[in-house]
């Protein structure tokens, strides 16, 4: 299949839990619809993937503000990375029927996937394993040299104070393993990503700001940071 689907021939050797982490929309010379895409997603690719022995669940997810830049996200979560180098992973169905012209569908959407590793889980009990309705996306390339501080930052202070946050439910941290942009090796994604989830009775709208009020340690990690890209996303399907 095209690089949205199977973009990982090149991986490094990664191990242990984590994510697959894919943004798609549309082309703008594409001649097919976005119910036709989506459609793709739920009933090919997605189930397809989560039927492998190493893919556990899937979700698609939608921006809330849908001027953002990054409408539409999958994440799938990985037990193990390793699955990745296998040959069930590798000799995975290469086409569908669903998409015309031999099924490829790099040919109809630009595609970023991110690998992530599991660095962090933190919640005040214990979560059903499905992820909740409303996520923040919150990826960071911290200050050069800052990447402890803002480890510390999270574990010390920032996790605490997410939890305090109407409805939010889970916060699970990652650190960037790979990223494939179209096909092709990129490295311009931020290192680290946290995605906080929230249940019913959130007070989250359809962009991401900051906690009021921000702390002196928060203003150092975020002014310092040479990225900050976050974003609200709703679920839309899983499996």
């Amino acid at each position: 299949m095209a690089s949205t689907a199977q973009p990982f021939s090149n991986v490094p050797s990664l191990s242990g839990p984590g994510i697959i982490f894919t943004f798609f929309k549309l082309r703008d010379s594409s001649q097919i619809s976005q119910a036709t895409i989506e459609k793709w997603w739920d009933e090919v690719h997605i189930p397809g993937m989560v039927a492998s022995s190493g893919i556990r669940s899937a979700w698609r997810w939608q921006a809330a503000n849908p001027d953002y830049g990054k409408p539409n996200l999958v994440i799938y979560e990985v037990p193990d990375l390793a699955f990745l180098q296998s040959d069930e992973y590798k000799s995975a169905k290469k086409e569908s029927d669903t998409l015309p012209d031999a099924g490829l569908i790099d040919q109809f959407v630009e595609s970023e996937t991110r690998l992530y590793q599991l660095v962090q889980l933190f919640e005040m009990e214990k979560q059903p394993e499905d992820v909740f309705p409303t996520i923040i996306s919150a990826a960071i390339e911290p200050a050069r040299g800052g990447a402890a501080d803002l480890d510390s930052w999270y574990r010390d202070e920032h996790n605490q104070q997410m939890s305090e946050q109407p409805g939010w439910k889970r916060t699970t941290r990652f650190r960037l393993g790979f990223q494939v942009k179209d096909g092709k090796i990129a490295d311009d994604a931020p290192s680290f990503l946290a995605l906080h989830e929230f249940g019913e009775g959130n007070k989250v709208g359809k962009d991401v700001v900051p906690l009021d009020p921000m702390t002196d340690w928060t203003k150092r990690v975020i002014y310092a940071a040479q990225t900050v890209d976050g974003a609200v996303y709703h679920k839309v399907g899983s499996s």
